[in-house]
This record gives structure tokens, sequence and C-alpha cells, in this order.
């Protein structure tokens, strides 16, 4: 079983107060194209919509200011991605970085048998770079399709993913090679 892992596409990190929609638009068919894949082999996958949702006080807020507060519009996923509400999706506020760092996301992904995880979004050099961390202490998989990830004004995605490839072992991919891949098992 698969994972993909959708980070922080949401209205606050796209064109809200964190504004990256110049980065994000550039990753946004890419992420449908994997979805869309996803989604009619639900059996295979997994979709984990990874999303800030802050509350008072989170140590992140220090150094990004009020941005996807818990509950409001500005945490929701993007619409251009929008959850179906279907059976192999998930949606998991975070508080910090990484997916994984205080949301049970492990024990779900352990639960339902994944060994591979596809992450996407934004931002290559922070949330996305944290994610791979966390998967890679887990000892799965990870791929990181270079059309799908972005970073903001003034950080280098390439120098992003080099940067997990070599200390992750992430294989960077593009969405076409991974549902290719996928059509030939």
């Amino acid at each position: 079983m698969k994972a993909l892992i959708i980070v922080d596409m949401v209205n606050d990190l796209y064109d809200g107060v964190l504004n990256n929609e110049k980065y994000a638009n550039t990753i946004i068919p890419g992420i449908q194209t994997l979805l869309e894949h996803c989604r009619k082999n639900a059996s295979e996958w997994v979709i984990v919509y990874s999303n800030d949702a802050h509350r008072e006080g989170d140590p992140e807020l220090k150094i990004w200011g009020p941005h996807a507060m818990e509950g409001t519009k500005g945490a929701e996923v993007i619409p251009a991605l929008k959850p179906t509400g279907a059976e192999n999706e998930v949606i998991s506020g975070k508080r910090f970085y990484s997916a994984f760092d205080g949301t049970g996301l492990k024990e779900i992904l352990e639960e339902k048998g994944v060994n591979e995880c596809v992450v996407v979004g934004q931002h290559t050099h922070c949330c996305v770079r944290h994610t791979c961390n966390s998967i890679y202490m887990l000892s799965m998989a990870i791929k990181v399709p270079s059309d799908c990830v972005c970073v903001f004004e003034g950080q280098d995605n390439q120098q992003a993913l080099e940067y997990l490839k070599a200390i992750y072992g992430a294989t960077i991919t593009t969405s076409d090679e991974i549902i290719n891949s996928s059509r030939t098992l």
C-alpha cells in the first residue's frame, strides 16, 4: 500500500497571509493528476491531506505569524485539490512542520500497511523536508515528484530536492513516472 501525502496546500499558504500562489500554481496540475490516479486506484493508495491547523501558542507562529488557524478558512484545502470524502482519504491537521508530529499519522499508515510514501505540496525546504525525515525514521520508501513540490520566494527547490535524496534516500521523480510505474506492476 502507498500513501500520497499532500502537504500544506491550504488557503493561507496559497493566496492568504503567507501567499505562495506564484509557485503553488506550478505544482497544482501535477498534484491533480496524481490525485486522480490515486482515486481511481483507491485500493492501492491512501490519500493524506496534511494541513497546517494551528492553535494559539504554537511555536511556528512565533516564526511565521498567525496562519492556517485550526477551524478557519485559511486552514482549509484549496478548492483545486478539495477532498472528496472518499474512504481512502485522511484529513490530518498538523501544528508542527512534519505531517507526523503529534498527528497520529504514523499509526494510521501502519494500520493500513503503507510502506511507501509519495510526498507533494509545500514547502520543499521546510514541511516537505520534515515530513520526509519522519518517513525516513519509519523506514518507509520516499518518493518526491519534482513537479509537485515547491519552495517560496528566495529558496532553491533543486537544492532542497538534492537534500531529500542525499540525506533521506528519497527517490526524486515526476508525477508521470509515478503513474506509469503503477501501471506496469
